[in-house]
């Protein structure tokens, strides 16, 4: 990446975010998918190609095409380290970083071209939204349990829309409608489609996906025509691995 800095000094433009260090190795596929910063260390495991652009770009993984094969099949594994002064917010730096090393190591290069597609529009019902705002102070985080369970703290609509994209019980592109500007802090319960048959009755049966929006949130999910500007990925190497 030292030659992506180098052309940008000769341009004027600010230096990149980059990682000090960063390994990147072949994944073993154990199941598992996730990505950590701590200790000043930004560790991914397990993730395609595909789904490290989505972290980069801040997009959904389902709006991505092109690309070689192995792109949506093999996942990596990178350890990376952090800069002590990133110079921007630790999310936004932690983006701009993947993305960088991404175009350096992979040898990336992509282009945006808008698609509709059928999706849902996130929407606040008439009653109102009934989230409660986050305070300043409050750090962003997210906890989950058992695909039925959402503990958000200072999270954004935008966000929300992002993670229930990714529901298999939406299984479509979700897009912010809210006008909710900001992050709030709330809990979300509700039973898998998979599940619901078999707890229908229980008394602590919680409702659908879609229900549970509505009845804990205040916010419904409406069917809609949404146009996105995809990302096509135009060329991708693998990188040369790390030993």
């Amino acid at each position: 990446m030292k030659y992506l800095t180098l052309l940008l000094m000769i341009m004027g433009v600010a230096a990149a975010q980059e990682f000090e260090v960063a390994s990147i190795r072949p994944a073993i596929d154990d199941g598992n998918h996730d990505s950590d910063s701590d200790g000043g260390f930004y560790k991914i495991h397990n993730l395609t190609l595909k789904r490290l652009i989505a972290n980069g770009w801040q997009v959904d993984a389902g709006t991505i095409s092109g690309g070689p094969s192995w792109a949506d099949s093999d996942g990596f594994d990178i350890n990376a380290r952090i800069p002590r002064e990133p110079g921007a917010a630790k999310e936004d730096a932690l983006r701009e970083m993947t993305r960088n090393l991404l175009i350096d190591r992979f040898h990336l290069a992509i282009h945006r071209e808008p698609r509709q597609m059928a999706g849902y529009e996130l929407r606040v019902v008439k009653k109102g939204s009934k989230m409660e705002p986050a305070r300043p102070e409050q750090d962003g985080s997210e906890s989950h349990s058992n695909g039925s369970h959402l503990g958000a703290t200072n999270y954004t609509m935008e966000a929300l829309a992002r993670r229930l994209s990714r529901n298999p019980d939406v299984a479509k592109l979700v897009v912010d409608k809210t006008g909710l500007k900001g992050g709030f802090n709330f809990a979300l319960d509700w039973t898998p489609q998979q599940l619901e048959s078999s707890r229908a009755g229980t008394p602590d049966e919680h409702p659908s996906i879609f229900g549970a929006l509505e009845e804990q949130l205040g916010l419904k999910l409406e069917s809609a025509k949404v146009t996105i500007q995809a990302i096509v990925i135009d060329r991708a190497t693998k990188p040369e691995f790390d030993q």
